[in-house]
């Protein structure tokens, strides 16, 4: 395990960038309590921690707490905000521990207050019986064809959207699917780290492909007039969780509705190979204006 600082004081924190994602991903242990890892957030520009930041670092704390075993699945929900500005907690809790497959929790706190559950199916990497992969969608142009897109930019990784001029824009109008290319500067060398790396972006356009299909409806509108948020979200690994060059995220939603989208995709490298699949539920809704439901105190987290 990688000798990561301690976390930095409010307002000394680093400058967003993927390189200071992989740091943050780089959960370490608690030497006074076994299962136990602490982390660092980075919310951007706002005071909120993104979900899949969450998730990945669930993926690296359960992946060290059973060492010799690979992640092949890990569903979180995301059933309260968590502030950039305070330290996380992940306590990894075995299900049940087999020769082959093993199940883990691993709860995300700040204090008393659950942030994120996980559950997560780990195995010992077997050689394949058989293969087949299922390809992300129909063929798609290359990223050569796309501009960089400036709303998702971040220092050592490029986002390129296929027949989208702004993935925002409430007028903004396609298909309930949206292809985007990625690639990153630094593939870290670590197979937990990678796999942290590639469930950080699966929370980022699920809601953009709900809502593209509305007219007068996007993502801008989010925090402002729209309430959004990822509220869960599934990943599979298919092995080998290895690339070089661009990653291409295939989304599409499926339904939208009763104040909630359902997204399922799939990430594959440029030649075609599956790595992994994932899905996310996500919240849409107009902002509540009435008055505020106390919900009883047994049924808070």
């Amino acid at each position: 395990m990688s000798g990561q600082p301690a976390p930095e004081p409010p307002g000394q924190r680093p400058a967003s960038s993927m390189a200071r994602m992989i740091e943050i991903f780089d959960v370490r242990a608690d030497p006074a309590i076994p299962g136990r890892f602490l982390g660092d957030s980075d919310g951007g520009t706002r005071r909120v921690v993104d979900g899949s930041q969450i998730l990945g670092q669930s993926i690296v704390a359960a992946s060290r707490a059973l060492p010799g075993r690979t992640v092949r699945t890990a569903h979180a929900l995301f059933v309260s905000a968590a502030d950039p500005e305070i330290p996380l907690e992940f306590t990894a809790t075995p299900i049940r521990t087999g020769r082959s497959f093993a199940g883990v929790t691993v709860d995300a706190r700040q204090g008393a207050k659950i942030r994120t559950g996980c559950t997560l199916l780990l195995d010992v990497p077997q050689p394949d019986l058989v293969r087949r992969d299922t390809p992300a969608g129909p063929p798609v142009a290359g990223p050569e064809t796309a501009g960089p897109e400036a709303s998702l930019a971040l220092p050592g990784r490029e986002v390129r959207i296929i027949d989208c001029t702004d993935i925002n824009d409430p007028d903004e109008v396609g298909p309930p699917v949206v292809d985007a290319w990625l690639r990153y500067d630094e593939v870290p060398a670590a197979d937990e780290l990678r796999r942290a790396v590639l469930a950080h972006f699966t929370g980022h356009l699920g809601i953009s492909t709900a809502l593209r299909p509305h007219p007068g409806l996007g993502t801008a509108q989010a925090h402002h007039t729209l309430s959004t948020a990822p509220m869960g979200i599934g990943i599979t690994f298919h092995d080998p969780v290895a690339w070089d060059g661009w990653l291409r995220y295939h989304h599409e939603a499926t339904f939208v509705g009763a104040g909630t989208a359902h997204i399922r995709g799939q990430i594959s490298t440029r030649a075609g190979a599956l790595i992994a699949s994932f899905t996310q539920d996500a919240m849409i809704r107009a902002f509540d204006t009435g008055p505020v439901r106390e919900i009883p105190s047994a049924a808070r987290l």
